[in-house]
């Protein structure tokens, strides 16, 4: 299926068959090694990893490249306002009026950028090689209620949907002439107005086909639900758990005990 409609690519590789509880587990423990980082070359370090990981999964360099061009602009901005509005405390590289760029506020910028495009990997890894159903039933066998769980996953599977509508709509408009860049922001944003109406019809069928076909299949009719498969926690599975928490402690230790990854530059 194509990337405008699932994120999940179907593949048979070991990082496709993990426990999506032990995925889930790798993302959360790597997000918060990343949100506690500010070290550019071990983000850098993080992103070819990931990239990595990826690859050896079977993931499509277009999927990879959808990613970075989502992301780019934001780590872009990012990196550019933080270098400008922090000036440099140290002897600048680059000094005009009040832009003071050092190595050190550039390297900063530059790793809280890409901090972003880090998460933004780790996170849609996660989603590239796990299917519907196992993301529902691993966070169900997490506690999760299956409604809830199942909201999460009609939520990714109509939101990357309906952006392919809104393109398929906004294409169709503006080959009957609809002009979507002349004029001011306010006319710009009036210009939307039938793009943004077709859009709420599209939405409102498909939310009523969905209803017809979670009815259909009697959701929500038995108080005990029953699956088709179960999740087994594989002996693999838990001693990927295992490694993932210990090397997220070591990592916790070593930047709490001596800072590893608290300098921009410097290990």
């Amino acid at each position: 299926m194509s990337l405008a409609y699932d994120l999940y690519q179907p593949g048979r590789s070991a990082l496709h068959r993990a426990d999506p509880r032990a995925k889930l587990l790798a993302v959360i423990c790597a997000s918060a090694c990343l949100l506690a980082t500010q070290n550019l070359w071990l983000i850098l370090l993080a992103l070819a990893a990931v990239h990595g990981l990826l690859l050896a999964a079977g993931i499509g360099r277009q999927r990879i490249g959808w990613v970075w061009r989502v992301t780019l602009p934001t780590v872009a901005l990012i990196a550019l306002l933080w270098a400008l509005l922090n000036p440099a405390r140290e002897a600048p590289l680059l000094s005009w009026w009040i832009v003071r760029l050092s190595a050190f506020n550039v390297a900063q910028g530059l790793a809280i950028g890409l901090r972003i495009a880090a998460l933004a990997f780790v996170v849609l890894g996660w989603l590239f090689t796990t299917d519907q159903s196992s993301l529902v039933l691993g966070l169900v066998a997490l506690g999760l209620p299956y409604t809830w769980g199942l909201t999460v996953a009609m939520a990714l599977r109509y939101l990357p949907t309906m952006a392919g509508v809104f393109r398929t709509i906004s294409e169709a408009q503006q080959a009957r002439a609809l002009d979507l860049t002349r004029g001011g922001p306010l006319r710009r944003a009036r210009a939307y107005i039938p793009i943004t109406v077709a859009m709420l019809i599209s939405a409102l069928r498909t939310a009523q086909h969905l209803s017809y076909a979670l009815e259909s299949r009697a959701l929500g009719a038995l108080p005990r639900r029953t699956y088709l498969h179960r999740l087994r926690c594989r002996p693999l599975d838990a001693a990927y758990a295992a490694a993932i928490l210990l090397l997220t402690l070591a990592y916790a230790w070593a930047r709490l005990a001596y800072g590893l990854g608290a300098h921009p530059l410097a290990l």
